[in-house]
């Protein structure tokens, strides 16, 4: 008796019951329609969420939860346009559940054919935005949207290759070129911001697409300048940088549409805008005068190390500036601390040094102590460094490094300054065996072993032999050109 009635407690046994009095059919009917309003249900609160300001995030991760647990036995409940919608509320309440957006991705993939252009680029852009890569999903994508990319809208492009450059997806498909050649048909629809995405996505992919410039190039021209935030400028110059497109015309039209704007821009901004105008041998005079004035007498404090490295090196190579404002750089980088010093910036800051003859010499001795302290375990940055040093003059720093010297090293000339390059040799060996030198690279180690001897011949001829054997075969002529020339 006392398990009958537990049994007829129960809540599930409840609902059968009534079910059944209604009839067979009734209940079937009754019980579908409590799961597609329980799935419905979820998804729409998570879509209200989204669209609050300040959303509880701990409430939208429990509902997202639960629709994770609910989604796939729900499956044929939801529509695209549910889907997208959801997918929308994700990425704005930053809910990363990955059953949920495997779930989802299934849902597409099953009925791709039935889900409109839109969504199937909106839905890959918000998995891009919350950092999930869904292989399956983008390949399916690429290849369904490349067939059809005559249809796409320019905000479908650029919705579309973001998520691809975001997850550092490269498509298999020819969806690239596809959508390059749709650019060319509406080019003039394209606008600022959008023109700014799919540039910075295409250099990003490393596809750097003449097509996609040249469509672009005309677009930039023809669109108010008031339509461009001063980041989407500064991503347009950056993605011609990447992709070295030589384009000084557009290059000087974006200058101009920045040059009464310059107040805007962040550090990062002014940074990457004088990296593109040097990477790309171009100069716009009003801009550059006001980059420097503005830089000259902000507080630096706000930029980070890398982007003040990146600033003051190109600053250098356009030969831009004064002494005021390399002061201000100089004195500024001085005050960071020793252990933040990557060796990228190390050798960029040494070059700038080197470049804009403006000494500054505390932040010399920081740099060489960071250097010989840390030596870079990659050919550039140790040769591009270790060479500024030697044109600069600094190598008889050395002796506050303190080292100790071997006994195979003579007293004669300056034995901390030549262990410190020998060093720096015994390394490069060391890289060249571990991985034989570019062509590239090899012509920096050369021009390295040229500077060293030029100016410190005494001490290049007290290294050791085994260190001049290495530095003389890097000037032998490899057994491939010796066969080369044979053969002809």
């Amino acid at each position: 008796m006392h398990g009958v009635t537990r049994f007829a407690a129960n809540p599930v046994v409840r609902t059968v019951q009534r079910a059944l009095q209604g009839g067979p059919s009734a209940g079937k009917s009754k019980a579908t329609s409590c799961q597609k309003e329980r799935a419905l249900d979820l998804s729409r609160k998570l879509v209200e969420l989204a669209r609050r300001r300040g959303s509880d995030k701990a409430a939208a991760a429990n509902i997202a939860h639960a629709l994770a647990r609910s989604f796939k036995s729900e499956f044929s409940t939801f529509q695209a346009q549910d889907v997208v919608q959801l997918a929308t509320a994700l990425q704005k309440l930053r809910q990363k559940n990955v059953m949920l957006l495997d779930a989802m991705a299934s849902h597409v993939l099953r009925g791709i054919v039935a889900y409109p252009l839109y969504a199937l680029c909106n839905i890959p852009n918000c998995f891009a935005r919350l950092g999930y890569l869904h292989r399956q999903l983008m390949d399916a994508v690429a290849s369904h949207v490349s067939e059809r990319a005559d249809k796409l809208t320019p905000v479908d492009i650029a919705s579309l290759v973001f998520a691809y450059a975001e997850l550092a997806h490269h498509p298999r498909s020819n969806l690239l070129e596809a959508c390059a050649e749709q650019l060319q048909n509406c080019y003039l629809e394209v606008g600022g911001p959008n023109c700014a995405i799919i540039l910075n996505s295409y250099s990003r992919l490393s596809e750097c697409n003449p097509t996609v410039f040249y469509s672009l190039s005309r677009s930039v021209v023809h669109t108010p300048p008031e339509s461009f935030e001063v980041h989407h400028i500064s991503l347009i110059m950056n993605a011609y940088a990447k992709c070295a497109v030589r384009k000084s015309q557009t290059m000087n039209v974006l200058g101009d549409f920045l040059t009464e704007r310059v107040h805007e821009l962040s550090p990062q901004n002014v940074s990457n805008i004088v990296h593109a105008f040097s990477r790309l041998s171009c100069y716009n005079v009003q801009l550059f005068q006001n980059l420097v004035t503005r830089v000259a007498s902000e507080d630096l404090k706000a930029y980070k190390l890398y982007e003040l490295g990146v600033l003051c090196h190109n600053l250098a190579k356009l030969k831009s500036g004064g002494p005021t404002v390399y002061n201000a750089m100089f004195g500024e980088l001085a005050t960071r601390p020793p252990e933040a010093w990557e060796p990228k910036a190390v050798a960029q800051v040494l070059d700038a040094l080197r470049r804009s003859t403006f000494r500054h010499e505390a932040l010399l001795a920081i740099l060489f102590h960071r250097f010989f302290g840390n030596l870079p375990k990659a050919v550039h940055p140790l040769t591009q460094a270790s060479w500024c040093l030697i044109e600069l003059d600094a190598l008889d720093r050395a002796k506050d490094l303190k080292q100790e010297l071997p006994d195979d090293e003579p007293e004669q000339g300056f034995p901390e300054a030549r262990y410190a390059m020998r060093r720096v040799f015994e390394l490069l060996e060391g890289l060249d065996q571990a991985e034989p030198f570019t062509p590239t690279q090899r012509c920096h180690v050369q021009q390295l072993i040229r500077a060293y001897r030029y100016r410190y011949e005494l001490d290049f001829g007290l290294l050791p032999q085994k260190v001049k054997s290495f530095c003389k075969v890097q000037f032998d002529v490899s057994s491939s050109v010796v066969s080369a020339v044979a053969w002809t």
